[in-house]
Order: C-alpha cells, then sequence, then structure tokens
C-alpha cells in the first residue's frame, strides 16, 4: 500500500460561501489580507502565493496553474514550491454549512521532498496562517458588507 504525503486543513467562517469565495478569488480583495496571493479562478492561469515557514528566515513561495475550477466550489492547482524545489497538487474547496462557510485545504504530493513530513507540518503551518489571516479578514463587518454589496450589485 502507498502513502501520498498529505496536508490537510479546515476551518470555517461565519459568513456565506459567496463571501469566502470573493475574498479567495478577486484581487481586490486578496489584495487586502494577503498581497501575494494570486488565485484567478480560471483553468490554466498561473497561480502563486507566499506563506510563512515558522522558524525560517524564508517564506515559501509557490508558483504554478490552476488546474481545474468549479466556480464558487473548488479550486485545484499544480504548484513547485521554493527554496525547496518540492511539486504538490492543490485543493481548495468552499462549502456552505447551515450557518458557516467551510474552507478545506488539502495539499498532496511533496513525492520529491527529502523529508516529506518536515515540509508537510511547513506546509501545514502556512495554511494555517493563510486561513486565520483570511479569518481576520472576514471578521469585519465593514469588510463583508462591502463584499455583499459588490456581489448583489454584480
Amino acid at each position: 500500500m502507498s502513502f501520498t504525503p498529505t496536508a490537510d486543513i479546515s476551518t470555517r467562517f461565519p459568513v456565506s460561501a459567496d463571501i469566502v469565495w470573493a475574498a479567495l478569488t478577486k484581487h481586490r480583495y486578496t489584495s487586502e489580507w494577503w498581497p501575494s496571493l494570486q488565485l484567478p479562478k480560471r483553468s490554466g492561469a498561473r497561480a502563486s502565493f507566499q506563506t510563512p515557514r515558522p522558524r525560517k528566515k524564508r517564506p515559501r513561495v509557490a508558483t504554478g496553474r490552476v488546474v481545474r475550477v468549479t466556480k464558487g466550489e473548488e479550486i485545484q492547482l499544480s504548484l513547485l514550491s521554493q527554496p525547496r524545489g518540492v511539486h504538490s497538487d492543490v485543493t481548495i474547496t468552499v462549502t456552505q454549512l447551515a450557518h458557516k462557510t467551510r474552507v478545506r485545504v488539502v495539499e498532496q504530493g511533496f513525492a520529491d521532498a527529502e523529508d516529506p513530513q518536515r515540509v508537510i507540518a511547513e506546509s501545514r503551518d502556512g495554511w494555517r496562517e493563510f486561513l486565520g489571516a483570511l479569518g481576520e479578514y472576514l471578521a469585519d463587518n465593514k469588510t463583508v458588507a462591502r463584499i455583499e454589496r459588490r456581489i448583489h450589485d454584480a
């Protein structure tokens, strides 16, 4: 039986899925809470971001392509992360629950990593910080109201 090294993290936000989706995929919002994030919502587009690596000087810089998008629900990415030169596949899923929205990030692969467990731990820590920043951004009622107005005016 083979094992695919995987980082799997999820969190819930007390706002609707369409607001979370906009905050994740529209540059006007991502630039406010995670400036390095480029997560276009079309297949084949270039994606990139940086996440911190706790106790490391240099951040993780991930670049790659959007493989598939299911509008409002899921984005799949194929990435190469530096400084370790590790390939991985990331799926970000946005799910509307009864009164909240769940965002789940699954990153797997890491086959070319010298120490997959360390890379997974760094990846998980980076995603935690990423989702934490999104949570702080969406905790601001004025921000949520502004996003909601733009969604409904569109």
